[in-house]
């Protein structure tokens, strides 16, 4: 590729993510995690208790979901793999024996725990906030709608071929002075502090873009806010002068961009009906745990 066209390509990925962005709502949320941390806040036994509650109960809720190996079914946090892995997961492929090292184990425990704090801020922010600007909304039983609580599985049909989306995200909020209904998104980066920078993340990263794509046709939501936090902080006495530790991007899914979803997967699907192979995006292979099987697709 010459510097020509590959600086074409990336102005039209950038104009790509640029497309899906407003910002007015990704200030609103920085701004609301902001006030929440600026406090002292009291240790709120009845948040607490219901975090704790709403954990117990979903690990003795019994799962309403059935599946069978007739139908394939695809989970949003996959939606931007190869149509190839998307097939060796649907086929229950061996995966590769990759094992991770100990600092990589503690890098994956650090990202979890985290999701579980910000869903304790989003908490004390609606009850503690003045004028809070995002509430979490609530199921029908009355629990947080995020992960587990709003686990779900939708059919589609799509240019004649069925196929099953299941999954759950990390919330939805309601934007208090306009009442949207939007998808919320949580993601850390555990390198540098840059890694949330303008300078290396101009946008959402477009996997992120496709996983909320995802949720719109599962959830029926099509504004998201996608948070990304840096685990790694500027110094402790930077004080104002801090660099930035979180970034936020507002993002609205189209029926167009549904529309390429559905055809990818409905793509997978036909394969998967007629025992084929797709053929594999090999500059997607990095996380991929399927290389050895797709090493021995490539040979046959």
């Amino acid at each position: 590729m010459t510097l020509f066209n590959r600086a074409g390509a990336r102005q039209l990925r950038e104009e790509v993510v640029e497309s899906h962005i407003d910002n007015k709502l990704a200030d609103a949320i920085l701004e609301h995690f902001n006030e929440i941390h600026s406090m002292e806040l009291p240790v709120d036994f009845e948040i607490e208790r219901s975090l704790l509650k709403d954990e117990l109960d979903s690990i003795n809720r019994k799962s309403q979901f059935f599946f069978t190996n007739e139908m394939i079914t695809f989970s949003p946090s996959s939606a931007s793999k190869c149509e190839r892995e998307l097939l060796f997961k649907a086929i229950s492929t061996t995966k590769d024996n990759n094992s991770f090292f100990p600092y990589q184990r503690r890098w994956m425990r650090n990202g979890t725990a985290v999701h579980a704090a910000v869903q304790k801020d989003l908490l004390y922010a609606e009850k503690y906030l003045d004028n809070p600007k995002f509430t979490v909304e609530r199921t029908v039983e009355g629990k947080p709608a995020w992960e587990r609580n709003i686990k779900k599985s939708k059919q589609f049909n799509h240019n004649g071929v069925s196929f099953l989306i299941y999954g759950m995200m990390d919330g939805i909020l309601i934007h208090t002075p306009t009442a949207t209904r939007l998808g919320f998104e949580f993601k850390t980066k555990s390198t540098t502090i840059s890694a949330v920078g303008s300078y290396k993340l101009k946008g959402p990263q477009s996997s992120h873009i496709e996983q909320c794509v995802a949720y719109s046709l599962l959830f029926d939501i099509d504004e998201f806010l996608i948070v990304y936090e840096s685990l790694a902080k500027d110094g402790w006495n930077k004080g104002e002068a801090a660099k930035p530790d979180m970034r936020a991007f507002h993002v609205t899914v189209t029926d167009n961009d549904r529309e390429a979803l559905l055809d990818k997967l409905a793509a997978v699907a036909q394969d998967f009906y007629l025992d084929q192979m797709p053929e594999g995006n090999f500059s997607k292979c990095i996380f991929c745990t399927y290389k050895e099987s797709c090493d021995l697709a490539r040979a046959s």
